[in-house]
């Protein structure tokens, strides 16, 4: 590390006192003046801060003891604030100046926390490592680079490292530069340096019940919401490829998706909760969503989907649909599974007030990634390989599994029909990012909201529903990119309508815990 990066880090320190700079905790002087270290919990016994050029060893300043002539290992010292110890080495530089005669060793101990002494909290000092000078000392210029291996029965621990410089005869002198303990800072400079209270980690996997969602489970440890932890909302349109109505009401869905990861970091499930809130269609469509990049190998097991006898789908031992390049999952195959359909001579469910609404229900999604700490022999799954560009739901078109209908620019599954790409007024085959985009202006057959918006009644456009909406399609997304707001002059509220109103008695579930 260069000096003037040490250097920023430790002014930075004086500000915020708790410091780890790549869970290393270090010194190197050049502050100038060894009270700053004691402001930070360093402490040092014959042992001065100098820019002596007899001992400087680099930058402005190093470390440099009075007269090693003394073999107790209290007589010449530096400690180091209190640091729960990491695997590593403890390394420094050093060299000697001063009068030929005698030894001179700098001895590399471990002083463990005794919570007993309330005082100062040191309890036992135990030597794990050594430096000699070589004989015989004479007048020396060279610097011996130092590293000392941590024991593995004190990684994890609390401790101060505790290094004395020992000798005998002349008047030799000792400089020590660069010394970096690997190691995450845990004194408490408000409570007389001593370590700070330790955290609650009831389930042991390694991150505090107060850092953690799940302070219960070893398995599990973060909530990671892929666009916030409220619904968003999805809305297709069926005719595709020709433009239909285009009332975006022929499937609405509300989603949120959660990736639960481990205290590793590692995806431990994908929790989808969708409410189905419309199927303004006479068809019987179903719903899929690929996580574009993720091998089906990852996945141990889905459950949650909702499917009927004879279903057009296949379906591989973990849950996953069969025959797909990246993880596809079939919530549903027919809508009627998660809609109860009005009768009473309606074209569509929860579309058009005087057939009345359907109760909207939680349908609770899980994909398992890493089980019991186990992931599947493919690995484990990072959580930046399911971002919001890794989430592709798409609709499957009155039960035939070759035609199907993505956001724009998304592109279809293995199972669809390519034929159909640039017929009517599709136009995915103009390259890049065209599919499912018209081809005369770019308007989408699917829409993904991150917030839930409400939909069109059945057979009226979206473009009167929400009056910005053709503009922000045309401009690229410029123009009104806040469109689906209710602001004053984006939308036609007698055109709208919301299942989750209580004019139209329909119940939203409270949002659930997991498991």
């Amino acid at each position: 590390m260069k000096k003037t990066a040490i250097l920023t880090y430790i002014l930075s320190f004086l500000v915020y006192p708790l410091f780890a700079q790549d869970h290393t905790v270090e010194i190197d002087a050049e502050l100038g003046d060894r009270n700053n270290y004691f402001a930070t919990c360093w402490s040092m016994g014959a042992v001065t801060v100098s820019d002596n050029g007899e001992t400087l060893i680099s930058g402005d300043y190093s470390l440099r003891t009075n007269q090693v002539t003394n073999e107790s290992n209290t007589a010449t010292w530096i400690k180091s604030p209190w640091l729960k110890l990491e695997d590593g080495n403890v390394t420094f530089k050093t060299r000697l100046d001063g009068n030929a005669g005698g030894n001179r060793n700098i001895l590399v101990q471990i002083i463990a926390y005794d919570p007993d002494n309330e005082s100062t909290g040191e309890g036992d000092v135990a030597e794990i490592g050594s430096f000699e000078f070589p004989n015989p000392i004479n007048r020396q210029t060279e610097v011996h680079e130092v590293a000392v291996s941590i024991p593995e029965n004190y990684i994890g621990e609390t401790v101060r490292v505790f290094i004395s410089f020992v000798g005998s005869g002349g008047s030799a002198r000792i400089g020590m530069d660069e010394l970096v303990i690997p190691g995450e800072y845990a004194s408490d400079p408000s409570e007389s340096c001593l370590p700070v209270s330790p955290k609650s980690d009831a389930d042991g996997d390694g991150v505090a019940d107060d850092e953690e969602s799940y302070p219960e489970d070893k398995y599990r440890a973060f909530n990671n919401y892929l666009s916030g932890s409220d619904y968003g909302t999805l809305m297709f349109e069926d005719l595709w490829p020709a433009k239909g109505d285009y009332d975006f009401n022929d499937l609405v869905v509300d989603y949120r998706i959660n990736r639960i990861t481990d205290a590793e970091g590692d995806v431990v499930e994908v929790v989808i909760e969708l409410l189905t809130r419309a199927a303004g269609a006479g068809f019987s469509n179903g719903f899929g969503i690929e996580f574009t990049g993720l091998a089906p190998e990852k996945v141990i097991k889905v459950e949650g989907i909702k499917t009927k006898s004879g279903s057009i789908h296949t379906f591989t031992e973990n849950g996953l649909e069969a025959g797909n390049e990246f993880a596809t999952i079939i919530p549903f195959d027919d809508v009627d599974l998660v809609l109860t359909h009005p009768g009473k001579g309606a074209l569509g469910i929860n579309t058009d007030p005087k057939f009345g609404f359907q109760e909207v229900k939680l349908q609770t999604i899980v994909m398992t990634l890493k089980e019991n700490g186990e992931t599947t022999e493919a690995g484990p799954t990072p959580l930046e390989d399911l971002e919001m560009e890794n989430f592709n739901p798409f609709l499957i078109v009155d039960q035939n599994r070759a035609v199907e209908v993505h956001l724009p620019g998304k592109r279809p599954t293995r199972h669809a029909d390519q034929s159909l790409f640039g017929t009517k007024e599709d136009g995915s085959t103009a390259g890049g990012k065209s599919y499912y985009r018209n081809k005369e202006n770019g308007l989408p057959w699917g829409l993904n909201v991150s917030v839930s918006i409400p939909y069109m009644v059945n057979k009226e456009p979206i473009t009167k529903g929400y009056t910005q909406f053709f503009e922000w399609v045309t401009s690229g997304g410029t123009a009104y990119p806040d469109w689906y707001l209710n602001k004053s002059g984006y939308r036609d509220n007698k055109l709208l309508l919301n299942a989750n109103l209580t004019e139209h008695v329909i119940i939203r579930p409270t949002r659930p815990t997991h498991r």
